[in-house]
């Protein structure tokens, strides 16, 4: 599979809107988690711009065989970090769902 620099840049995009998206959801659910949610959706736009600008770089390269490898390491890398986050995200999600889950449990024992 031979990859472009725009093929590249829109999966990029992609994956770490797909954060910013879950983000945003979660911290609307979720409000007493708004600083945490958005410090994640921070990381995957600070991560967008350094991957994007990395793509960049590896479309300067004149060797093609080269240059795709260098494609492919970086959409690795952008796949790595959007995982991350997402399941940073997950994580606070399954916090707040647990803590829920306990409360209501709690609420049941009559004294």
């Amino acid at each position: 599979m031979s990859f472009h620099f725009d093929n590249v840049r829109k999966a990029i995009h992609a994956m770490l809107n797909d954060v910013v998206e879950h983000g945003f959801k979660h911290s609307l659910e979720f409000p007493n988690d708004l600083e945490s949610a958005h410090k994640i959706i921070e990381n995957a736009n600070i991560s967008l711009t350094d991957i994007i600008n990395l793509a960049r770089k590896d479309n300067l390269i004149p060797n093609a065989d080269i240059k795709q490898e260098a494609f492919r390491h970086t959409i690795q890398k952008a796949e790595k970090t959007s995982l991350k986050l997402l399941s940073e995200l997950q994580l606070m999600r399954r916090r707040q769902i647990m803590t829920k889950h306990k409360l209501k449990k709690s609420d049941l024992v009559t004294r």
